[in-house]
């Protein structure tokens, strides 16, 4: 039988402090670059965060070569290319709220808000199923019910300040 001590002395401590913890949840992952966070599966997908090397990601999806990740240090969800996910935890700096730009929140908040929209048309630049553009259509363009944010202008100081101090 091994002492615990003697365990304890030989584990390395170089690790950083989240590569430590037991973590409850399932598909925890680590960035294993500075890679973006995007909005959608592609490299056409708006950024909306830049993330460190060492980042911690939750997985929870894939689509072809992109991952879905919740960051729950921004609680926010976007798209990573998988080749950027690793298991193995490594050693990095978290990004947190303060670190985002007013141009990354307005990013989140505009893919944020069109992501609750259920049907196919929240704003007029999108396209419906048959791929046809939305335009007068979309639900930003009617008058009462779902209201997305779809342009930059959409988005007030407020919200802004709001986002910050959440979390």
């Amino acid at each position: 039988m091994v002492a615990a001590s003697f365990l304890l002395a030989q584990t390395p401590s170089a690790r950083a402090a989240d590569c430590a913890q037991e973590s409850p949840r399932d598909k925890k992952a680590y960035t294993s670059a500075a890679v973006n966070l995007r909005g959608a599966p592609s490299t056409y997908g708006d950024i909306l965060a830049a993330l460190p090397e060492g980042q911690t990601v939750y997985a929870f999806g894939s689509y072809g070569d992109w991952s879905r990740v919740n960051v729950a240090a921004l609680n926010v969800a976007g798209y990573i290319a998988t080749r950027y996910i690793s298991d193995e935890c490594i050693e990095g700096r978290e990004i947190a709220r303060a670190d985002l730009s007013n141009a990354n929140i307005v990013a989140i908040l505009l893919s944020q808000s069109q992501s609750r929209y259920s049907g196919s048309c929240p704003c007029p630049f999108y396209s419906d199923r048959a791929g046809r553009r939305c335009g007068a259509r979309s639900a930003y363009s009617r008058p009462g019910g779902a209201s997305p944010l779809c342009y930059k202008s959409d988005v007030t100081d407020a919200m802004i300040r709001s986002f910050r101090a959440e979390l």
